[in-house]
């Protein structure tokens, strides 16, 4: 009951967080937002979770991981209130700020729930908990849109940021079996007291750095598809429709890749895995530039193939290295590394490439030159399989 509990409290969430986003940026625009407003609602997303990711999941290994998703959840309810209620900017701002933070809690609880479920199938855990969280992130903003289209005499960003909460609300259902089954920090470990010691061991693990990197530029490389397909499309005169069916094939086979990972996993060993996920993610990006309309579909798919696995893959690579009472940092280390790419990668390819053709092939030699530092890990043993709960 507990990995079932977990996997629709992660798709719920996901659903809100997704609806969210769009809607605030629609109520800053109601609100006469210019476009240096709407960049630092944009911004005010990110910048807790990058500071404080790491900290957050030293306090999943202290206070176990049911009690962290339990008051992100709680967080972010409380703000998506206040972001639907805003009648001015600054309180947007501030509102859209505790939405990043109850995301990065809840977040860095799922994961920390699945990672400390350590005598199972950690790569089936992690496939399983992002497929939940994808199905999510397609919901939700449909349903706030159909919603915000509805509303009548309301603010439609109002009524959209109110469903997105509402999603996120309903998953408190979830809670008292996750409460009663995700396992509670083992008392008879003592994890390091000090964050740097902590820090610094988990950078002297072989292949953690390698993994961290990887995993940072393939997330990068997601918001720069996002970024500049926009613009690849216009130059070659495809549709918006167009370029949603595309950005869907992505999605969807991103979710089938994300059920079936771990079955790979098991032949190659994640080492492996992880390359050719990198492989898939570069050549679809080399390809696109060069294409129309229907060689960026067999684009999209390569795209889809390379991060719906590598996201998995990194989560279970680091918490299988992790030391034990060190699960829920590394998870925050983790996501701290994907922040870090996601707010540096974009500005310097931006800077060093011209064109759209020109970032794409940027990020697929960043790809790559992370290829290329895994290959220089030694190989590692495929997992013996076993039932595995999500719920840990």
């Amino acid at each position: 009951m507990g990995g079932w509990a977990l996997l629709v409290q992660s798709g719920l969430v996901l659903a809100g967080y997704s609806a969210v986003r769009p809607m605030a940026s629609y109520r800053a625009i109601e609100l006469q937002a210019d476009n240096t407003a709407i960049g630092l609602l944009a911004a005010s997303f990110s910048v807790l979770p990058l500071l404080l990711a790491y900290t957050v999941g030293r306090r999943a290994d202290r206070f176990g991981p049911a009690r962290l998703i339990v008051a992100g959840t709680v967080i972010f309810a409380v703000a998506g209130v206040l972001a639907a209620l805003a009648g001015n900017l600054p309180v947007l701002l501030a509102a859209s700020a505790l939405l990043g933070l109850g995301h990065l809690v809840c977040i860095v609880g799922q994961q920390s729930a699945v990672a400390v479920g350590r005598t199972g199938d950690l790569d089936r855990g992690f496939g399983l908990l992002t497929s939940a969280g994808a199905v999510g992130q397609i919901v939700g903003p449909v349903l706030a849109g159909v919603g915000a289209s509805a509303a009548g005499g309301w603010s439609p960003a109002s009524v959209g940021l109110a469903i997105g909460t509402l999603l996120c609300v309903s998953s408190i259902a979830c809670l008292p079996p996750l409460l009663r089954t995700v396992p509670r920090p083992d008392g008879r470990i003592r994890p390091p007291r000090s964050n740097r010691q902590v820090a610094t061991g988990m950078f002297g693990i072989q292949g953690m750095t390698a993994t961290l990197v990887a995993g940072g530029v393939a997330l990068a490389a997601l918001d720069l598809l996002y970024t500049f397909l926009p613009a690849w499309a216009d130059e070659r005169g495809v549709s918006v429709v167009a370029v949603g069916w595309l950005l869907a094939a992505r999605g969807t086979v991103t979710l089938l890749v994300r059920l079936f990972v771990d079955r790979v996993v098991r032949r190659t060993g994640r080492r492996i895995a992880m390359m050719l996920a990198l492989g898939c993610a570069g050549a679809g990006l080399v390809l696109l530039p060069v294409v129309g309309l229907w060689g960026a579909l067999i684009s999209m798919v390569l795209f889809g193939l390379g991060l719906g696995a590598s996201q998995p893959l990194t989560m279970s690579w680091v918490a299988d290295a992790a030391r034990p009472g060190t699960q829920g940092a590394a998870m925050g280390l983790r996501l701290t590394a994907n922040r870090l790419a996601q707010t540096a990668l974009p500005v310097a390819v931006g800077v060093f490439s011209t064109g759209a053709a020109g970032v794409f092939w940027a990020v697929a030699a960043l790809l790559a030159l992370s290829t290329g530092v895994l290959t220089r890990l030694p190989p590692d043993r495929p997992p013996a399989t076993g039932d595995h709960d999500v719920g840990g």
